[in-house]
Order: C-alpha cells, then structure tokens, then sequence
C-alpha cells in the first residue's frame, strides 16, 4: 500500500472521533482536514519541512505525533517533543493507531507506551545522505540528532563524523544510542566520543564505553 492509501485508510479509521478529545490519555487524533490546517500552521518549522510533517494529533502537551512524508522515512510517526528528545516512535500508520487504542483500553498516556527504541529505518543508506546533508547546516544539526535513533549503526564512516562533530550534542547523541544498543564493533567509535574535548560528550562516550565492556 502506498503512502496516499495509508493515509486514506488512516483518516477513514479514526473519522468516527473514538481517538478525540481523550486528553486524560495524550489521544486526540486530528481528521484530515485538522491535520492539515495544524501542518500549515507550523510552516517554517526546520523539522517539519525537512522531513515532510502532517501533525496527527494535538493532545494539548506541546507534543504532536507527525506522520513524515518524505523519504528516506516515509511512513514513520515522529514524535516532536517540545522538552524531551524529539525522534522516530513508529513505524507506520497502523502501529500508532493501535497505540492509540491501547492508551484508552489501559487508561495510560500514549506516550508512556512509546517504544524505548526506535524502529530503524529501511533505508539507512538515505538516512545516513540526510544525515551528513543535514550536518552540513549548522542550523539542520538538531534535526540529524533526533535522526540518529532511527540508525543501524553499521555505517562506520557516519558515525565516525558524527563523533568528531564540533556539536557536542551530536556526538552525546551517538554515544547514548550506542549505550542502548551496545555491540563490540562499537566500541572504537565510543573511544573517539569518550575523546570529545566537550564534558558532556565524553561523559556519555565513556558511559557507551562500560555498557560495550561489560557485554
């Protein structure tokens, strides 16, 4: 099924209003028509156009699930954190949909069942040309930080610039992904994090560092 289908069937699922106004819960999911009209609104946002945004919902929190429209992430469900880390918490329509639902049987938040990694994205060879595309724009940088979830981690070449990065913020956000997932192929690229002239940085770096030597 392609995007404008996924789209089509998504908005024909919730049009009965069964996912709006649960605010108690974070769920109010926006008809077609609202998500557009709240899309506009934030025209300009860097995030937002980069990646080719439709805001789903509008929970009254400052944070909005964003369907991404373009690729190489076409299809995935962003969450734009106005205070935690922004990234990637779904793969597709469907998946947030059947959170959604999940929030209101278990009378939790939706974003409490955000799963504690993101799904990764099937096109890392056009993740990682956004990502270095975007690390060419000092103002674009914040934006590959909350792409660097969505990473495989297998493209060395990558995350040895993003290690390197003048941004301390990007190479904190390598080293606490990679602390996630450890794996011992790993652990030369949290050396060079662990080397980052910023505190932060290296203080993440070495955290990275003991969850790969502890495996």
């Amino acid at each position: 099924m392609d995007l404008n289908a996924q789209q089509d069937a998504y908005f024909t699922q919730i049009e009965h209003g069964q996912y709006s106004e649960q605010f108690e819960h974070e769920v109010n999911l926006l008809s077609r028509v609202q998500a557009e009209e709240l899309s506009e609104q934030f025209h300009g946002h860097p995030t937002l156009d980069a990646l080719g945004g439709l805001i789903l919902d509008d929970p009254d929190t400052s944070n909005h699930h964003v369907l991404l429209t373009l690729p190489p992430l076409a299809g995935q469900v962003f969450y734009l954190s106005h205070d935690d880390d922004s990234r990637v918490v779904f793969s597709s329509l469907p998946d947030f949909v059947q959170v959604a639902a999940q929030a209101l049987e278990q009378s939790c938040c939706l974003s409490d069942l955000h799963p504690p990694h993101s799904p990764l994205c099937p096109d890392q060879s056009g993740l990682s040309q956004l990502i270095i595309r975007l690390c060419d724009v000092e103002d674009d940088e914040d934006i590959a930080i909350a792409l660097i979830p969505s990473l495989d981690l297998l493209d060395m070449s990558l995350l040895e610039q993003l290690a390197r990065s003048d941004n301390f913020f990007l190479a904190e956000a390598l080293a606490r992904e990679i602390k996630q997932r450890p794996r011992a192929d790993l652990l030369d690229i949290t050396q060079l994090c662990s080397a980052h002239p910023h505190p932060q940085a290296a203080q993440a770096g070495a955290a990275a560092w003991r969850a790969i030597r502890t495996l």
